[in-house]
């Protein structure tokens, strides 16, 4: 409904819809290197995933695709996206190169941190703001559990993202068995 003319909605225009569903983003590590996918750009063959890493559900639809920039590329990169159809979460395939939220490659961001706790000082490719926050980071990671704190392969053996300062969402977990088992009964003629 409208004010008379006057193009406005009333209040019960308004009103959250009850299907409206909580979307979650969840990112997908795949192997494929980022040169590979920037060399085929949307033409890259994304594997679908299993089932949502979620809830379980086997049915997930492409979402399109969205840019993303990493290290030593100008360009954006085109990475796929997934969006299941019971719980309306968005998953982002991402390189395996690569943790989520970071630019770097994992090997980068592991040699900074190898040389720094090796007591050599930051590497001068990096900017050294950015290995100060991957190593504090690796503090908040390895003091989670509390001490002593725990080594970077210890971290990186429990699937744990090293240098995040997430400590909700700090494990890159693979996608999970779904949550009821389809089971076929079959009885004798």
């Amino acid at each position: 409904m409208t004010d008379k003319g006057k193009g406005r909605r009333s209040s019960q225009d308004r009103r959250p819809s009850s299907r409206r569903l909580s979307l979650t983003q969840v990112v997908l590590p795949m192997s494929a290197s980022v040169a590979q996918i920037m060399s085929q750009g949307k033409l890259f063959p994304w594997p679908r995933p299993p089932r949502c890493p979620r809830c379980g559900c086997r049915k997930l639809w492409g979402h399109g695709y969205v840019g993303r920039y990493f290290d030593s590329f100008s360009e954006q990169i085109w990475i796929k996206r997934w969006r299941c159809v019971e719980c309306g979460a968005v998953h982002t395939c991402r390189p395996a190169t690569h943790w989520r939220r970071f630019l770097a490659p994992i090997t980068v961001i592991l040699a900074s941190l190898a040389a720094k706790l090796g007591g050599l000082p930051w590497l001068r490719d990096e900017s050294r703001q950015r290995q100060q926050y991957w190593h504090r980071g690796y503090l908040i990671q390895s003091r989670f559990d509390g001490l002593p704190p725990a080594s970077i392969d210890g971290l990186l053996d429990r699937l744990v993202i090293v240098t995040t300062h997430s400590t909700a969402d700090r494990t890159t977990l693979p996608i999970p068995d779904p949550p009821h088992r389809r089971l076929a009964a079959t009885a004798p003629p």
